[in-house]
């Protein structure tokens, strides 16, 4: 009898562990891995939103300390001078921006699977319930998607900081204010997503892979197994061949 109740109490919570597993599996979107891998790497990798927003700070500050010391050519009668500066300085804060996140997913590529692969933290990873496909997927929508889209925020808010500092400026040495209602700020922000979507995204999407693979295959020193090889194909295309199609 004692057997048979152990039994009974056996199957019961089998069938409820299953039960759950089965609530579970329904439950759970398709996407949800694909997301909280993401919100791993946002956790872990801190470096895809510092950077940027050191670079913003950097800015700002950068405008505040010129407020300071006088402006040049932004207090010029000539409005047409003015509107060149602010449009100038909008350009500037982009261009700043993306050099930034660029030089952020260089390293986060390279380190992505390496760092994992050195610290063995890659077994417990494997050890969820989360394919590799989502795991490669999500690694390589950090520089893709984003960073491009933190790039962009980043930068749009940064230039709407800077315009109300160059506003200030302007009402206190009493210029007008109708240069800034000529400058094509939307514009330039438009162009900035569009450049960091195709540019950032699309154009560079092979470079990120190549260095996702290298971070997936190299025994250390990942940067020199990235650049290097590829280096040296080129060098040895040129002296042998004269071209430079590589």
């Amino acid at each position: 009898r004692m057997n048979a109740q152990s039994n009974t109490h056996t199957n019961a919570l089998t069938e409820s562990r299953f039960g759950a597993e089965a609530i579970v599996q329904s439950t759970m979107r398709p996407t949800r891995p694909f997301y909280w891998s993401l919100r791993r790497e946002l956790w872990e990798n801190r470096s895809i939103y510092i950077v940027p927003l050191v670079a913003a700070v950097l800015v700002v500050i950068g405008t505040l300390v010129g407020a300071f010391y006088g402006r040049g050519n932004l207090l010029s009668p000539n409005a047409t001078q003015q509107k060149i500066i602010i449009a100038q300085q909008c350009d500037l804060i982009g261009l700043l921006m993306m050099l930034a996140t660029f030089i952020v997913a260089i390293f986060y590529c390279l380190d992505a699977f390496y760092s994992e692969r050195r610290d063995r933290s890659i077994l417990f990873w494997k050890s969820l319930p989360v394919s590799d496909t989502v795991t490669v997927l999500a690694k390589a929508g950090v520089p893709i998607i984003i960073l491009p889209l933190l790039t962009f925020a980043f930068a749009a808010v940064t230039q709407w900081i800077v315009l109300g500092i160059d506003t200030g400026i302007l009402l206190t040495h009493g210029r007008s204010l109708t240069v800034l209602g000529q400058v094509p700020v939307l514009q330039i922000q438009a162009g900035l997503l569009y450049h960091l979507v195709t540019v950032h995204a699309l154009w560079y999407a092979p470079l990120y892979a190549w260095l996702l693979l290298v971070s997936a295959w190299a025994p250390r020193a990942p940067i020199l197994w990235a650049f290097i090889p590829p280096l040296a194909i080129g060098i040895v295309e040129k002296i042998a061949f004269h071209t430079s199609h590589f």
